[in-house]
């Protein structure tokens, strides 16, 4: 189906430009995964699977809102990790692992760590495939999944690596990865290393700016805590990059918040860097840390 938003003989790949990043923050195309096609005076993209994605893998198509970008004209961190969440979910109930059918057993996934690299930034009305995999695991406590983020035409957008824990609900504790998990990643499936940014900091050096944070109910994801992509939020409200989106993040979330919690994001500047922690001060638990490259 052809969504022409009221513009007649319009293609948005074609009318839009992709704002392109430092080489530095690039890499090699995987092939087109993208296919743009003319189809009664409109524009739609065709999605084809990129040889990288193993059968296993899940590809969504995003449109970039209005409401999803900055003063920069295109989609956010925070909206690109909710893009993330989101395909990764849908990633999870198409292989049977979705958090739905785990909390009927008392069970439910945990973001942990995310790693993304951005290399095209993509605009207001620009379409992007968040295709994701399961990619891994680290022992029995840790799952890995990968995202390739394809722009209009199959340029590539941004790639991440994210690790996952296996909760018990009812614990409250971390469990061990069933046996039958492994058979969702086949031998030989991609997964992305990103290196180790150092994004898992218990103190700073400094701070050179700081954002007080109240927690509201509206935060809160299924699992009653606040949802990750709002620590995100929170760390860029306290960086001195006003207007500026980064091109790498690494980000360790450490405990959870919830409804009514005061806490402070606080952020120390360092050269291209900043580093951040997201503190409650009533018990000084470190929430999140995470290390940004603008």
């Amino acid at each position: 189906m052809v969504d022409r938003g009221g513009l007649e003989n319009r293609c948005p790949a074609r009318d839009r430009g992709f704002e392109s990043l430092p080489l530095r923050h690039q890499w090699s195309a995987t092939k087109d995964a993208m296919e743009e096609k003319t189809i009664d005076g409109g524009c739609v993209a065709e999605k084809r699977t990129p040889p990288i994605v193993p059968e296993n893998g899940f590809g969504e198509t995003f449109t970039v809102r209005s409401y999803e970008i900055g003063l920069m004209d295109h989609a956010t961190l925070p909206t690109l990790c909710n893009y993330m969440q989101e395909a990764a979910g849908l990633s999870a109930e198409s292989l049977g692992w979705g958090i739905r059918r785990l909390m009927d057993e008392g069970l439910t996934w945990m973001l942990s760590r995310l790693h993304v690299k951005i290399a095209r930034r993509v605009p207001s009305g620009g379409r992007l495939v968040m295709w994701t995999w399961p990619s891994g695991m680290k022992g029995r406590l840790v799952a890995t999944r990968c995202f390739l983020g394809l722009a209009d035409g199959g340029e590539e957008a941004l790639r991440a690596h994210s690790e996952w824990l296996y909760v018990d609900v009812r614990a409250q504790k971390i469990a061990r990865l069933p046996e039958t998990f492994a058979g969702l990643v086949p031998v030989g499936t991609a997964d992305f290393d990103l290196g180790d940014l150092g994004g898992k900091l218990s103190k700073l050096p400094g701070v050179t700016s700081l954002a007080e944070i109240s927690v509201r109910r509206s935060d809160l994801d299924l699992n009653e805590h606040v949802n990750n992509v709002h620590y995100v939020e929170w760390m860029l409200e306290a960086a001195p990059e006003a207007g500026r989106e980064p091109v790498e993040m690494d980000i360790v979330f450490r405990a959870a918040a919830k409804a009514g919690d005061s806490l402070v994001s606080e952020c120390f500047r360092e050269g291209d860097r900043t580093l951040h922690l997201i503190r409650r001060p009533a018990d000084g638990l470190v929430l999140a840390s995470a290390v940004m490259i603008w």
